[in-house]
C-alpha cells in the first residue's frame, strides 16, 4: 500500500509567530505535503473533511486515499520542533563531569582529552548514533553541532545525523594555537581539512539550504585560533556561502585571554569581525560578558546569540542578559552546550533561561537597593519609593517568550526563520506532537488543575495557554510522542 501524499493534523496547534505571542488554534487543522515536507495550509476552525481541506489548500481535487488524518487527543497538541543552536556532539562522552571547574580548567581537564579520542573512527561510529538518538528523543529537530578536528569522525557525525533524519549544521572544529600537542593542527591543516570536510558533506552544493545536513565554519574560539586561521575560515565561509559558529564572551578569563591574543582589536567581537566571520548567518554562543562595543558590532552585523544558561551556570561563567539582546534587536535562541551544560534538552534550556533571567533581575534589584541605602544621608531627604519602583529591567521571561526562543528565535539565529520555527503555510514541517497525559507524565492532569479545568469548556484557548505554560516548566521527553522533520516521522513513542 502506497504512503498517503498528505497528512492532516486535527486538534490543538500551538506556535509563537512573534516574541511574546502564543498562537493557539484550539480546534485547528494543518496539512502537510509529505513529498515536499512543507505545510500546505492551516485553519483555525474546520468541520470540512481532511480531503476537502487539502483540495482547498492546493487548489485541486484530491482523492481521500491520498490523505491521512492524524487526530490529536484532548491532551495532545502540535508545535514546532525545538532548535538547539549550540551543542558539542563529542562531549556527550563526559556529560555531567567537571561542573566544579571554571571554563578554561574544564577545557584542559576534560574537553580536549575526550575530544582527542575521536581520532578513532570506530569510536565515532559507535558513539554518535546513541548521542544523536538522545537529542532527537528530546524533540530537537534542528541543531548546530560542533564535532572535533578529525575529518573522518566529523563525516561519520554528519552521516549519523542524516541517517537519523534530523536537520543540522555540523562543524569541523579548528584550533591551531594554544592547544595541547595531542589535540592540535597546523594552520594549513586546519584550513585544508575544513575544505575537505565541506566537499565530503556537501560536494559542490555546500550552500544548498534545502539540504538536511550542512557544514558550518567552526573556529573553536579566539584563544585557539591564529589570525591566519580565522581569516582563512572567513574566506571559506564566503567562498561556500556557509554559516559560522563560535564562542564569544563566555567567561572573564577567556575574554581576557582572547584580548591578549589580539591586543590591537577594539573588542572580542572585533577579532571575529576583522577576519570576515561576522554576518547574519553567524551564531555566537554564550555572550555573557559583552561590553557596549561587542553589543553594537553584533547588532550591526546581524549576528545571532545562542543563549546557553545551563552551561553558564554549571561552569560559573555568569548570566547572559537576554533582555539586553532583545532590546538591541539581536536574534536570540537557546543552546544546550553539551557538555558544559549537563542536559541535552531544550526544555531544560527554557527553564534555565527563565532562572537566569529572574536571578539577574533579583541581583540588580538588590544591588540598587544597597546602592540607594548607602547614599541615604538623611531619611527625610530621600523618597522611600525610589528604589522600590525602579523596575526598568524587571521583565521576567514568560512561557510564550521562552517557547519563542526555543523555536522561532532559534530559527532566526540559524538564519532559517523563513523556512522554520512556526507552523505557517509554506514552511518546512519540523514539528512535535506533545502528549501531556502519557503514563507517569510530569504534567498534572487538566481535570485536577483548577486554573485549567475552569477554562476547558468556556475558553479552550485560555486553557491551552495554561497547559502550554505547564509544558514549558514541567514536561520532559516522555511527553514528546512524535518528532517530524521535513514531513517525515523520525521518532515516536
Amino acid at each position: 500500500m502506497s504512503q498517503p501524499t498528505y497528512l492532516v493534523f486535527r486538534g490543538c496547534i500551538i506556535d509563537t509567530p512573534a516574541l511574546g505571542t502564543l498562537r493557539v488554534r484550539a480546534n485547528g487543522a494543518l496539512g502537510v505535503n509529505q513529498l515536499s515536507g512543507r505545510i500546505i495550509g492551516v485553519a483555525d476552525q474546520e468541520t470540512a473533511t481532511s480531503a476537502d481541506l487539502v483540495s482547498m489548500w492546493i487548489g485541486q481535487a484530491v482523492d481521500s486515499s491520498k490523505v491521512e488524518t492524524v487526530e490529536l487527543s484532548a491532551d495532545q497538541f502540535l508545535m514546532p520542533g525545538l532548535i538547539d543552536t549550540h551543542t558539542h556532539a563529542p562531549q556527550f562522552t563526559f556529560l555531567g563531569l567537571g561542573h566544579d571547574l571554571p571554563l578554561m580548567d574544564w577545557l584542559e581537564k576534560y574537553t580536549f582529552r575526550h575530544e582527542s579520542q575521536f581520532k578513532d573512527a570506530a569510536l565515532a561510529s559507535s558513539f554518535y548514533k546513541t548521542a544523536i538518538a538522545r537529542v532527537v528523543r528530546n524533540g530537537v529537530t534542528f541543531a548546530a553541532y560542533y564535532g572535533t578536528i578529525h575529518v573522518e569522525a566529523n563525516c561519520i557525525l554528519a552521516d549519523t545525523i542524516r541517517n537519523a533524519g534530523q536537520r543540522a549544521f555540523v562543524g569541523k572544529v579548528c584550533m591551531d594555537v594554544n592547544s595541547p600537542s595531542y589535540y592540535s593542527e597546523t594552520t594549513e591543516e586546519s584550513l585544508q581539512r575544513t575544505e575537505e570536510f565541506i566537499h565530503t558533506v556537501m560536494g559542490d552544493n555546500a550552500g544548498d539550504e534545502s539540504a538536511l545536513v550542512r557544514p558550518i565554519i567552526t573556529p573553536r574560539f579566539v584563544p585557539t585560533c591564529s589570525a591566519e586561521c580565522l581569516q582563512g575560515l572567513g574566506q571559506l565561509a564566503q567562498k561556500y556561502n556557509l554559516p559560522v559558529q563560535s564562542h564569544l564572551c563566555e567567561n572573564p578569563d577567556e575574554v581576557a585571554f582572547a584580548k591578549s591574543c589580539f591586543p590591537k582589536q577594539k573588542s572580542y567581537s572585533d577579532i571575529y569581525h576583522m577576519a570576515g566571520l561576522y554576518g547574519p548567518r553567524t551564531i555566537m554562543a554564550h555572550c555573557v560578558h559583552m561590553d557596549d562595543d561587542d553589543i553594537e558590532l553584533v547588532r550591526q552585523c546581524g549576528v545571532g546569540v545562542s543563549h546557553c544558561p545551563n552551561s553558564n551556570f554549571s561552569l560559573s561563567s555568569g548570566m547572559a542578559d537576554v533582555r539586553r539582546f532583545i532590546e538591541h534587536g539581536i536574534p536570540v535562541g537557546l543552546g544546550t552546550d553539551v557538555g558544559g551544560g549537563y542536559a541535552p534538552s531544550i526544555l531544560d534550556a527554557m527553564r534555565m533561561a527563565a532562572a537566569a533571567n529572574r536571578a539577574l533581575i533579583a541581583t540588580r534589584r538588590d544591588a540598587r537597593s544597597k546602592d540607594t541605602a548607602s547614599k541615604i544621608v538623611d531619611a527625610t531627604e530621600t523618597k522611600p519609593s525610589d528604589a522600590a519602583t525602579d523596575h526598568t529591567d524587571a521583565a521576567p521571561l514568560n512561557a510564550a517568550e521562552l517557547l519563542f526562543l526555543a523555536t522561532q528565535g532559534g530559527a532566526r539565529v540559524m538564519g532559517m526563520h523563513e523556512q522554520l520555527g512556526s507552523l505557517d503555510q509554506g514552511k518546512l514541517f519540523d514539528a512535535l506532537v506533545i502528549d501531556l497525559a502519557v503514563p507517569n507524565s510530569p504534567v498534572p492532569d487538566a481535570a485536577t488543575t483548577l486554573a485549567v479545568h475552569e477554562h476547558l469548556d468556556s475558553s479552550p484557548v485560555d486553557a491551552w495557554k495554561l497547559r502550554a505554560e505547564q509544558f514549558v516548566f514541567l514536561a520532559d521527553d516522555r511527553n514528546i510522542t512524535r518528532v517530524y522533520v521535513g514531513g517525515k516521522l523520525i521518532h515516536s513513542l
